[in-house]
Order: structure tokens, then C-alpha cells, then sequence
């Protein structure tokens, strides 16, 4: 159900998980939402420009995950969408929602950003856990260990750690105390 100049739409890139194209445009189609679906060749044009795409995309395989655009849908509409989607046991962990930035970026800046995103926040939950789950017989015996514990859970309560500050962290616990 690909229509061009709604207002709410969907913009889904498939890249390499295209098997799951008919399951999400069944529930797509189930739930009266306008779609638009994109391939390799819209990866250089600009979110803006892809919202206004009347043909369907032909080489819809790619190398990133799914990735989903919602262009001016509602919030409880996008959690529908989500949770309809996870029903059919499809998880899509690439998301964006329309910003006046990001019409401007083309799709690909938009999905690596997306992508570096989740990859920073997956390192982060990691050290949140590392951290709340401490070697009690190091954290009891060894005051470089409790030391190195605590200056993690400090580093997780500041915004903005740089990424390769929880690389580092990460790597001191998990071969501590080689590290």
C-alpha cells in the first residue's frame, strides 16, 4: 500500500533482511498504513525526497538491518506498529522518527547514525551490567578491582562518555586483572 503524498507514512529499508518483506507488509496492510519501500539506490537521497517516492524500489537487498522511517506518525500509531510487528516475531531495532534534521540527510547518513547509536547504548547497557553484577569475592578482597567498579558506575552516571571511554571500561572488567 505504497502511497505518495500522505501525510503518515512508513519508509522501510529492508537492507539484508528482505525474507521479511511480505510478513511486515501483511501487517502493514492489516493496519491501514501507507509504506513506501526502499533499496540500494535511495541510500544517496534525502529523507525529504524519499517521502515524496511514488514507484516501488527494485533492489530492495542491502547490507544494514531493517530500518524503519515514521514520517509524521503518532506516537501510540508507531507503538501499534511496533507491537503488531513484534507479534508476527519481527523485531526491528533500527528506528527513526521525522526530525527537521533529518529530512535533510539522505538515508544511508540516517542509518549510520541510527546504527552508532544502538552500538553505543549496547556498550553502555553492557558496562550497566558488568557493573551491577560485580565479582563479590574481588569487589570483598581486592581494593583495585572495587576501585575499578566504582570508577565505572561513576563513568555510566555522566552523558556524553565517549565511545571508545566504554570500550576501554568494558575491556579493564572483563580481563581484569590482566588488563
Amino acid at each position: 500500500m505504497s502511497k505518495k503524498g500522505t501525510e503518515q507514512m512508513v519508509l522501510i529499508y529492508y537492507g539484508k533482511d528482505t525474507a521479511l518483506k511480505e510478513k511486515i507488509n501483511t501487517v502493514l496492510d492489516r493496519m491501514h498504513v501507507n509504506y513506501i519501500e526502499l533499496g540500494q539506490n535511495d541510500l544517496s537521497k534525502k529523507l525529504k525526497d524519499l517521502v515524496q517516492k511514488e514507484e516501488h524500489a527494485l533492489d530492495l537487498e542491502g547490507n544494514s538491518q531493517i530500518f524503519m522511517y515514521f514520517y509524521d506518525e503518532k506516537v501510540d500509531t508507531i507503538t501499534k506498529i511496533d507491537n503488531a510487528l513484534k507479534e508476527e516475531g519481527i523485531f526491528v531495532r533500527h528506528k527513526a522518527v521525522t526530525t527537521p534534521t533529518n529530512l535533510e540527510w539522505t538515508l544511508q547518513e540516517l542509518i549510520s547514525h541510527i546504527e552508532a547509536e544502538a552500538s553505543y547504548f549496547q556498550k553502555r547497557e553492557k558496562l550497566r551490567s558488568l557493573v551491577s553484577n560485580p565479582d563479590l569475592v574481588k569487589v570483598s578482597q581486592d581494593p583495585k578491582y572495587r576501585n575499578l567498579m566504582s570508577m565505572c558506575y561513576e563513568l555510566l552516571e555522566e552523558n556524553d562518555v565517549p565511545e571508545k571511554m566504554l570500550d576501554t571500561a568494558i575491556a579493564l572488567i572483563e580481563h581484569y586483572p590482566e588488563a
